[in-house]
C-alpha cells in the first residue's frame, strides 16, 4: 500500500495525488474509519429511518481528520516541488474544513442562538478561539504574505529576533522552516513574519537590485593628518595607482593628506568593477569620536551572493588598509603591551 501511495503521490495529476495522500501512512486508516462510519450512517437511515447525532458527528470528525491528513501530506509534496499555489490552497482548505466541522456540529444538534444557549456559545467560542488562535494568526499572516508575494520557497530571509538567516525550506499555515547558513534548521511561527521585522534578500541574491549594501567605518588617527610636504607630493606622483585615480593637479604641497585620501578612495571605488554607482556611492567623514575621525564607505557590491559578497567586501577593505600608508595615514588602535614595550625600548636606546 505504501509503495502504491508513493507512486500516486509522484504523479502530476491532482486526483491521483489526492488518492495517494488518502492512502499515505495514517491516511489509509482514516479513510477506512470514515468509510465505515459512512456505511453505518447510511445503513442506520435505511433500516431505522433515523441517524444518531453522535454517529453523524463521528463520521464528520473522521472526514475532517482525513481531510487534515490529506492536506498536510499534499503540503509536504508541494513544498518539495516548490508549488506555491498548491501550498496556498492546501492551507486554505484546512481553514474551510475547520469551519465546515463547526457548522456541521451546530446543524446536527440543531443548536440555536437563544438566551439559554448564549453562555454556552460564549464558553465554546472562547475555548475554540484559544485552541485555534495559532491557526487564525497563522492564516492571516499566511494570506498576507502570499497575496503580497513576500515569502516563497527557497527565499533567503533574515529574522533578527529569532537569529534566523537562511533559505526557506517549508511553509505551512502556522510555521516556516528555514535552513540556516550555519547548517542548522529553525522553525518559527509564520505569524512572527507578519508581526515582527524580517528581511527578504532573494531579489538581491538573484541580482535584481543594484547590489548588496556595504557600509564600513574606518577610524583614522587624527595625529597623522598633516599638509603634504613637497617630498611627499612628489612621492605620491610616482605611484602608478594614485595617479590612475587622482588628477596630477590635485596632488600638491600643502593639501591635507586626509582630504587627498578621501578623494582617491572615492575615485577608486567609482572605477571598481564590483561596485555599483547606483543608487549612490559615498565616501564621507562622520562625527569625530574620542578615538579619531571615522571615514565611512557607503557602497553597493553588485554580486549579492553570500560568499561572493563577503569575499569582495574583504578584498576592498584590505585594499583600503593597504593604501592608507601611501598617504601617511593609519587606523586608530588602542595601545597594547607591545606598544608600551616598544616605547620603553626606544627610550632605553636613546639613553
Amino acid at each position: 500500500m505504501n509503495r502504491l501511495s508513493k507512486k500516486w503521490l509522484s504523479s502530476d495529476r491532482f486526483f491521483t495525488q489526492l488518492l495517494g495522500a488518502m492512502t499515505h501512512t495514517a491516511g489509509w486508516v482514516l479513510t477506512i474509519v470514515f468509510l465505515l462510519f459512512l456505511i453505518n450512517t447510511v445503513f442506520s437511515y435505511i433500516a431505522f429511518k433515523h441517524i444518531s447525532p453522535i454517529l453523524l458527528v463521528a463520521a464528520l470528525t473522521a472526514f475532517a481528520l482525513l481531510a487534515f491528513s490529506v492536506c498536510n501530506t499534499l503540503t509536504n509534496i508541494y513544498n518539495l516541488r516548490k508549488n506555491e499555489s498548491g501550498i496556498t490552497w492546501c492551507q486554505i482548505s484546512i481553514l474551510i474544513i475547520i469551519g465546515l466541522w463547526i457548522i456541521g456540529v451546530i446543524a446536527i444538534f440543531n443548536i440555536q442562538m437563544t438566551e439559554k444557549n448564549t453562555l454556552v456559545f460564549g464558553v465554546v467560542g472562547g475555548v475554540l478561539a484559544w485552541i485555534f488562535q495559532d491557526k487564525v494568526k497563522g492564516a492571516l499572516a499566511f494570506i498576507h504574505l502570499r497575496l503580497h508575494h513576500l515569502l516563497a520557497i527557497d527565499d533567503w530571509i533574515q529574522v533578527p529576533k529569532y537569529h534566523v538567516d537562511g533559505v526557506v525550506n517549508r511553509v505551512s499555515l502556522t510555521t516556516v522552516t528555514i535552513y540556516n547558513w550555519d547548517t542548522t534548521t529553525s522553525t518559527i511561527p509564520i505569524s512572527a513574519l507578519h508581526s515582527d521585522h524580517f528581511v527578504n534578500l532573494q531579489n538581491l541574491a538573484k541580482g535584481k537590485t543594484y547590489g548588496r549594501q556595504m557600509t564600513k567605518d574606518f577610524i583614522l588617527e587624527t595625529s597623522m593628518f598633516h599638509p603634504l610636504s613637497p617630498e611627499e607630493a612628489e612621492q605620491l606622483k610616482q605611484h602608478d595607482e594614485v595617479m590612475r585615480y587622482l588628477p596630477e593637479e590635485e596632488i600638491h604641497e600643502g593639501v591635507l593628506n586626509a582630504q587627498l585620501y578621501r578623494l582617491f578612495l572615492y575615485h577608486l571605488l567609482m572605477n571598481h568593477p564590483d561596485i555599483s554607482q547606483y543608487p549612490w556611492l559615498i565616501v564621507r567623514w562622520l562625527e569625530p569620536v574620542e578615538n579619531g575621525l571615522p571615514l565611512q564607505v557607503y557602497a553597493y557590491i553588485m554580486d549579492g551572493g553570500f560568499a561572493s559578497f563577503e569575499w569582495k567586501q574583504s578584498q576592498i577593505m584590505e585594499h583600503i588598509v593597504e593604501t592608507l600608508d601611501w598617504f601617511g595615514l593609519r587606523l586608530y588602535q588602542k595601545p597594547s603591551s607591545f606598544d608600551y614595550r616598544l616605547a620603553h625600548n626606544v627610550k632605553e636606546a636613546e639613553q
